[in-house]
C-alpha cells in the first residue's frame, strides 16, 4: 500500500464513487452499451420458459440514438473569436481585429486535422449511450504541424475523446471543469510504451511499471477484452493524468510604471501507474484545464448526465418479449393438431402420400370416425394493438416524429418546414450543451496555442477575386506571433448554419420566386445557388460574365457612335434620349412600362429633330 502514488489514491476515491452511484454509473454504462449495439437480451433471467422463447430484437434504441445524433450534427458549427478587451502588457504591434481573425482560422486548420465534424457525431453517440462526452487535449512536442512539410516548426496540439467514466472530478457533485480541485483522466497502455516514457521522463522508474488487470471498470465489452501478456509480462497497465491547478505570484511592472505584484493560475499535471510516477507536478503553463466536458443531459448535484438510453431500456424490453412471445406461440399453435383414436390407428404419420393402417372398424362405420383436426387458437388482437401503442407512445415521449423519422412524403414543404422546426424542440436543450462543448473547446485551444505556439507559420484562406462575380478561396502562409493570445481577452461564440433536407428545399424555392420575379439577376441566382444543383456552375458563371462584359463593350461603342451621329445631326440612341429628359421623368423611366420607355426615347428623338 505505500508504494501506491498518490494519483492512483484519487483514481480509488473516483471508482469508489461511481459504485456509490444508484444504479451502479459502471453496470449502467455497459447495460445501455450492449443495448444499444443490440444484445438487449443479456442479463435476462434464465428459466425454463424464457430458455424456450424466441430472442428477437427489435432495436428502436439505435434508431432514435441515430436520428437524434443526425438531427443535431445535420447543422455546420464553426468557433468564431471576437477580441473584447487587451491587456495594458501586450505588444503596440497587436492587432486585435486581426489576431481574433488568426485564432479563427487556426481553430479551423485544428479542427480539419482533429476531422472534427466525426469526433463531434462519435461524442454524441457517447452522450447517448453513457450520459457523458469528454475531450482531452494534449500538446505533443515532436508532432509536425504541417505534416511532412519543412515549416521549421514543431509541436502540434492533438485530441482525443475519452470515455465518460474515466473522467473523474475532485468535487463530483458539481459539473464545472474550471471549479474542480483536480481531474483525472484515466486510461490503458502498453507496458513497453509506458515504460520508455517513464525512462525518458525519469530514467530508473521504468522498471516499477508492471501490466495490471484493471479492466473490470472500462466501458463495454471491448473496454474489458485485451490480448492475453506474453511470456516477458509486457501486457497493459492503467495509468492515471492527474490535472491540478497551482497559483504562483508573479511580479510585473503597471501602466504607472510601478512594480506589482498579481496572482497566475496556471495547471500541473501528474502522470502515473499504480506503483510508478511518470512525470509528476510539471507546469503545463496553461491557465485552464485541457478538458471539455458534456452531459447528454444534466442531473442535479453530480458530474455525470443521464444518457438517452437509460429512460428507453424499459419500453425495449417489454417489446422485445412481447414479441418473442407472440413469436412462441405461433410456433406452438399455428397449425391445427390431429386427434386420432389410438385403438384403430396405431400410429399417426404426416408425411405426404404415406398410407395410415386403421384397424378394427366396425361394419359402416366412417374412416373419419377415427381421427379429428383441431383448429388453431386465436391470438387477440390486443397484444398487437398494444406493442404498436408502446411503440409509438415511446416514439412521441422521445420526440422522434414521422417528420424526423422521414416517414412523410415532401409535397407541402411549407408545412413541413413547420413541423420539422416543431419537432426540433425536444433536442434544442441537448444542442444548447453540444454548443457550449464546442466553445469550450475553443477557449480551450485558443489557451494552448498562446501558451505552446510562440511565433510560427499560420495557414490562413483568403477570398481571391477571379472577377467581380466569381471568387476563389486561396491559402496564404505568413508568420504570426501566438503569445498574443495569452494578452488578449477573446469572446468565443459558436456559429450554427441549417444545412437540413427540408430547409434546402425551402432556400431554393425562395431563390426561384426571386428570379422568376426579376428580383435576381443570373449572376445573383448562381451566386446564392448550391454548388451540387447545377454541375460546373464557376464555369457557367464565368461563361456569362464573359458575354456580359463583350455586351457592355458593345453599349459603350454603340454609344460613342450615337455621340458622333448627334453631332452631326444624326438620330439620338435611347440613352442620350434619356440624358435630355427631366430628373423626375428620368426617375420613373426605369419602372416604366416597355412601350411608355420607347415612346418617351421617340419624343426626346423628335424633339432633337425639331
Amino acid at each position: 500500500m505505500n508504494n501506491v502514488t498518490q494519483a492512483w489514491r484519487c483514481y480509488e476515491r473516483g471508482r469508489a464513487y461511481n459504485n456509490a452511484l444508484t444504479p451502479n454509473q459502471y453496470s449502467l454504462v455497459n447495460t445501455n452499451i450492449e443495448f444499444f449495439t443490440g444484445n438487449q437480451w443479456l442479463n435476462i433471467p434464465e428459466t425454463p420458459a424464457t430458455a424456450r422463447l424466441p430472442k428477437p430484437v427489435f432495436n428502436i434504441i439505435k434508431r432514435v440514438t441515430s436520428l437524434f445524433v443526425a438531427s443535431l450534427t445535420s447543422s455546420a458549427v464553426t468557433l468564431r473569436f471576437e477580441t473584447l478587451a487587451q491587456s495594458t502588457q501586450a505588444p503596440p504591434r497587436t492587432g486585435g481585429a486581426d489576431a481574433a481573425e488568426c485564432a479563427t482560422e487556426q481553430v479551423r486548420n485544428l479542427f480539419e486535422k482533429f476531422k472534427m465534424d466525426y469526433r463531434i457525431r462519435e461524442a454524441l453517440y457517447d452522450g447517448a449511450q453513457t450520459g457523458d462526452y469528454c475531450a482531452h487535449f494534449y500538446f505533443d512536442p515532436e508532432a509536425a504541424p504541417y505534416g511532412d512539410a519543412d515549416s521549421g516548426c514543431r509541436g502540434e496540439i492533438c485530441m482525443e475523446l475519452v470515455d465518460g467514466i474515466n473522467v473523474m472530478f475532485g468535487n463530483p457533485n458539481c459539473r464545472d471543469v474550471e471549479r474542480q480541485p483536480y481531474i483525472l483522466i484515466v486510461g490503458r497502455d502498453t507496458v513497453e510504451s509506458l515504460r520508455e516514457e517513464a525512462q525518458r521522463r525519469r530514467g530508473g522508474a521504468e522498471r516499477d511499471v508492471t501490466a495490471d488487470s484493471e479492466t473490470a471498470w472500462q466501458a463495454g465489452q471491448g473496454g474489458r477484452t485485451e490480448l492475453a501478456a506474453d511470456d516477458d509480462g509486457a501486457g497493459k497497465a492503467l495509468y492515471v493524468y492527474l490535472y491540478t491547478k497551482k497559483q504562483r505570484r508573479v511580479k510585473e511592472k503597471g501602466p504607472d510604471g510601478k512594480e506589482r505584484t498579481r496572482r497566475v493560475t496556471s495547471v500541473h499535471v501528474t502522470k502515473a501507474t499504480k506503483s510508478c510516477v511518470i512525470y509528476e507536478d510539471v507546469d503545463t503553463g496553461l491557465s485552464r484545464y485541457p478538458i471539455a466536458w458534456g452531459n447528454w443531459e444534466r442531473q442535479k448535484n453530480q458530474y455525470h448526465g443521464r444518457a438517452l438510453v437509460t429512460g428507453i431500456i424499459p419500453n425495449q424490453i417489454f417489446i422485445n418479449t412481447m414479441f418473442a412471445m407472440i413469436m412462441r406461440h405461433l410456433q406452438l399453435q399455428s397449425f391445427p393438431k390431429t386427434v386420432y383414436n389410438a385403438d384403430l390407428i396405431a400410429r399417426w404419420d404426416n408425411e405426404i402420400g404415406k398410407a395410415i393402417a386403421v384397424r378394427n372398424l366396425l361394419p359402416g362405420q366412417p374412416a373419419s370416425s377415427a381421427v379429428a383436426s383441431i383448429p388453431p387458437a386465436d391470438m387477440s388482437a390486443q397484444i398487437l394493438t398494444c406493442i404498436d401503442r408502446a411503440i409509438a407512445c415511446t416514439k412521441d415521449c422521445l420526440g422522434a416524429t414521422d417528420v424526423q423519422l422521414g416517414n412523410v412524403r415532401p409535397d407541402n414543404t411549407s408545412a413541413l418546414m413547420v413541423l420539422q422546426s416543431a419537432a426540433e424542440v425536444p433536442l434544442e436543450n441537448i444542442r444548447a450543451g453540444l454548443h457550449e462543448w464546442i466553445e469550450d473547446i475553443g477557449a480551450i485551444l485558443l489557451d494552448m496555442m498562446g501558451t505552446y505556439y510562440g511565433v510560427r507559420p499560420l495557414v490562413r484562406r483568403r477570398a481571391c477575386a477571379v472577377d467581380d462575380a466569381v471568387q476563389e478561396p486561396l491559402s496564404q502562409k505568413e508568420t504570426f506571433d501566438f503569445t498574443q493570445f495569452k494578452k488578449l481577452w477573446m469572446n468565443v461564440r459558436a456559429d450554427v448554419g441549417a444545412t437540413t433536407y427540408f430547409s434546402e428545399i425551402a432556400m431554393i424555392q425562395t431563390l426561384d420566386n426571386l428570379r422568376h420575379d426579376g428580383v435576381l439577376d443570373v449572376m445573383a441566382y448562381l451566386e446564392r445557388i448550391p454548388d451540387k444543383l447545377i454541375p460546373r456552375k464557376r464555369e457557367l458563371m464565368a461563361r456569362l460574365k464573359e458575354s456580359a462584359a463583350l455586351e457592355q463593350a458593345q453599349e459603350q461603342e454603340q454609344a460613342q457612335t450615337g455621340v458622333a451621329a448627334s453631332a452631326l445631326g444624326g438620330t439620338l440612341d435611347s440613352g442620350q434620349a434619356l440624358g435630355l429628359m427631366s430628373g423626375r421623368v428620368q426617375q420613373a423611366f426605369a419602372n416604366a412600362p416597355r412601350t411608355a420607355k420607347k415612346a418617351l426615347v421617340q419624343r426626346a428623338q423628335n424633339m432633337q429633330k425639331m
